[in-house]
């Protein structure tokens, strides 16, 4: 059976490079999305309990171009029998399901308005914000349900994931933008 455990990171050259002064070290958002990414992907199976798409894929830090950086790409598909091994993957015809994730410590506006720019490419979008920050923005639920953007917290202290909103997966409208992702997964995975 097929078991795509990895997280890759998509090799790109970040615009963030550009700015003078720019450290090249982890900063405290990196720490809190690799935590989370961790996390996410141990419980994957039992968070998205109702979908028969539990085989999944994640790749950080995935440039869609005209779209942003997603922080986290997920794609995931149903369990295909005749797929025995890594190499046999078709990304295209597992017609996978896209989520997208933007991580924030702050400043949460900005990281919603990122988040639902990522739906143009993707099934669902999320927000994850520190856990202790939810109840702060918890009153501008409705922003988001309206949106469609998903809004979850995360406890870097006890590796917790709270979801207030997560929204059900939906075709994009333009199709061209999943499939761009999708090509750029399939070059991740493989490079």
């Amino acid at each position: 059976m097929l078991n795509i455990s990895q997280i890759c990171e998509y090799s790109f050259h970040n615009p963030q490079q550009n700015f003078p002064g720019y450290n090249s070290g982890k900063n405290p958002e990196a720490i809190f999305a690799e935590q989370f990414v961790q996390v996410y992907s141990d419980k994957f199976v039992k968070i998205h309990s109702g979908t028969m798409k539990q085989r999944s894929l994640f790749i950080r830090e995935m440039p869609i171009s005209g779209n942003g950086i997603a922080d986290l790409l997920v794609l995931s598909w149903s369990a295909n029998p005749a797929l025995q091994e890594p190499e046999h993957l078709d990304f295209e015809q597992l017609n996978p399901t896209l989520r997208a994730f933007e991580f924030k410590l702050s400043n949460w506006r900005s990281g919603l308005m990122q988040a639902h720019r990522y739906k143009y490419f993707s099934h669902a979008s999320i927000l994850v914000v520190p856990k202790h920050r939810l109840k702060s923005i918890k009153p501008k639920l409705a922003m988001f349900q309206t949106l469609r953007v998903g809004l979850w917290g995360f406890s870097q202290e006890t590796k917790s994931i709270t979801r207030l909103y997560t929204p059900r997966p939906k075709q994009q409208q333009i199709a061209k933008y999943s499939q761009k992702a999708i090509q750029l997964a399939k070059q991740a995975f493989y490079s």
